[in-house]
């Protein structure tokens, strides 16, 4: 059985959580302010916002919010889908499964396109040309990824999960 008001503090929790999201979507890594928007839906496409809403924990207006804004991204930078990761949704470089994180870890360093076509040789023009312009319209975004991967080293992830992963040298 339920204890009163724990539906209220987890919709609290997940709201908190998704304004959390908001602010890391922000192209100046600050919190934008909320507006009130009335919008007139299809029953159908209501009744999906509130099954995925449902499914994740959160409130209609999040998952919108949250859709409007990843197909708003596709349409600016074509070539780039959104998946789930373990970390939250990401950009990904349609074709490939790999993350724009992935491709672009190194292109902040020393901002080589050639040197991204020869070390990822199986990416077309075209896929790499989507991952440097999400790169261009969100490098915040992009490099806050590359950081937040940076520090999972493997001996770090052994040491922290013992028996999950195991780092064998090679000779």
């Amino acid at each position: 059985m339920r204890q009163p008001g724990s539906k209220r503090r987890r919709q609290t929790v997940n709201r908190r959580a998704a304004n959390r999201k908001d602010a890391s979507r922000s192209q100046r890594g600050r919190q934008e302010p909320r507006v009130s928007t009335t919008m007139r839906l299809r029953q159908s496409l209501r009744r999906d916002l509130e099954a995925t809403a449902a499914r994740s924990r959160r409130s209609v207006a999040d998952v919108a919010q949250e859709l409007l804004e990843e197909a708003l991204r596709m349409r600016q930078c074509p070539g780039i889908y959104f998946a789930d990761e373990p970390t939250g949704r990401t950009a990904k470089i349609g074709g490939t499964g790999l993350a724009v994180w992935e491709v672009l870890r190194d292109f902040s360093q020393d901002k080589d396109a050639k040197r991204l076509g020869g070390m990822f040789p199986h990416l077309s023009q075209a896929q790499l040309m989507a991952a440097l312009m999400y790169y261009r319209r969100y490098s915040e975004e992009v490099q806050s990824e590359v950081d937040s991967n940076k520090v999972l080293t493997p001996e770090r992830l052994e040491r922290e999960y013992p028996g999950l992963v195991r780092v064998v040298s090679v000779r």
